[in-house]
């Protein structure tokens, strides 16, 4: 088979916009720059007005990406989107990838995609699915998302759960149907007892991490439920919920206060940086995805990577990655009775090999991701 060498651009976040999205891209750039092809990024100039940002900061100070040739798309801006079509044109790509993962940015991924390959007509233009639809999508956004989804020619996805949602809304679309790599950016692992002294947490009781942004479809709620279940019984497990919330955050507080032991949750309710990941990963004996609704989680590639257990639930594609590997556990979502039981479970299973895990995890490598999508 002979090699050949292509020229990508990624139109999308990079560093230093924080979160999953802005990681993920900067991997697959270094993934596919690994297998020999050259890789340009153009970056947000702006991603969401602030009058439109749940969070706090959309930036992560310190960081700064190895692939940005521009920052060439302001979210609001129609005019940089022929502009950054331009640059992109002049590039002269085989292949353009635009991820997708909220519809408030597909008016302007579908315009860059369509007049690149006006400008550009050999490029392949790919549309790569994080999730089908924004989470908790309304109909007008569905609409958004359906334009960028006519404007690609292929389509690449992280789970069999995407595809076939992808499917239903242009079912003649090619489709690459990969994974979710797992992320090897953060520090390693500290010992238990260092990473409790740094969270102000007792070394002793077993911890259960619920990790990464709060949002209603993933359950947190749910959890919560289930924790309370654990502690009415005696059980001396604790509880950290670490992420900052992107919704109103009472209700979840009510049910920490109600609960027989409010004391046993420790919450950090802001965004976790890339420096301090590896503390509550470190901390955790237990990695927890209650979630309700799910096409896959970036939490999911920073556990398998520390080699820490899983509870997940049978949503979207969760159960690609834990149906099977050693230290997954699924259970039904929506459900304290089911989450609670896998809960107990989990925490009382014997420790796994890490020869085993490894084996499992090996088939997530990022250089696996970028043959099977260069490739098909």
């Amino acid at each position: 088979m002979v090699f050949c060498r292509m020229k990508i651009a990624i139109v999308s976040v990079f560093l230093p916009y924080r979160g999953g999205i802005a990681q993920f891209n900067e991997a697959m750039a270094k993934a596919f720059t690994a297998a020999g092809h050259e890789c340009i990024g153009f970056n947000f100039s702006r991603q969401y007005p602030s009058l439109l940002f749940p969070g706090t900061n959309q930036y992560e100070d310190g960081l700064q990406s190895q692939f940005v040739r521009t920052e060439a798309v302001d979210s609001v801006n129609p005019k940089t989107w022929y502009r950054c079509a331009r640059l992109i044109g002049k590039e002269q790509p085989d292949v353009v990838i635009v991820p997708f993962w909220t519809a408030f940015l597909a008016p302007a991924l579908a315009t860059v995609a369509r007049r690149v390959k006006a400008l550009h007509p050999s490029a392949r233009i790919v549309g790569l699915f994080h999730n089908a639809n924004s989470h908790d999508a309304k109909p007008w956004e569905k609409a958004l998302t359906q334009r960028l989804v006519r404007s690609i020619d292929e389509a690449w996805t992280l789970s069999e759960d995407v595809s076939k949602q992808l499917k239903t809304r242009r079912e003649e679309l090619p489709i690459t149907t990969a994974f979710h790599p797992l992320y090897e950016h953060f520090d390693p692992l500290i010992s238990r007892e260092e990473a409790r002294g740094q969270l102000d947490m007792p070394v002793s009781p077993k911890l259960v991490l619920f990790f990464g942004l709060i949002r209603p479809y993933k359950g947190l709620e749910w959890l919560l439920k289930a924790a309370t279940e654990l502690h009415k019984n005696g059980e001396d497990v604790f509880f950290c919920i670490a992420g900052e919330p992107y919704t109103d955050w009472e209700p979840y507080q009510h049910i920490i206060d109600a609960s027989p032991a409010p004391e046993r949750f420790y919450t950090y309710l802001k965004f976790i940086p890339k420096e301090d990941v590896h503390v509550f990963f470190s901390a955790a004996d237990l990695v927890c995805l209650p979630y309700a609704a799910a096409s896959q989680s970036g939490v999911t590639a920073i556990a398998m990577h520390y080699h820490k257990p899983v509870v997940a639930t049978d949503v979207g594609g969760l159960k690609e990655y834990f149906d099977g590997n050693p230290i997954g556990h699924i259970c039904a979502p929506r459900n304290v009775h089911a989450l609670t039981e896998a809960i107990r479970s989990a925490l009382s299973a014997e420790p796994v090999e890490a020869a085993s895990i490894a084996t499992w995890n090996a088939r997530f490598a990022w250089a696996a991701f970028a043959q099977q999508c260069l490739s098909a």
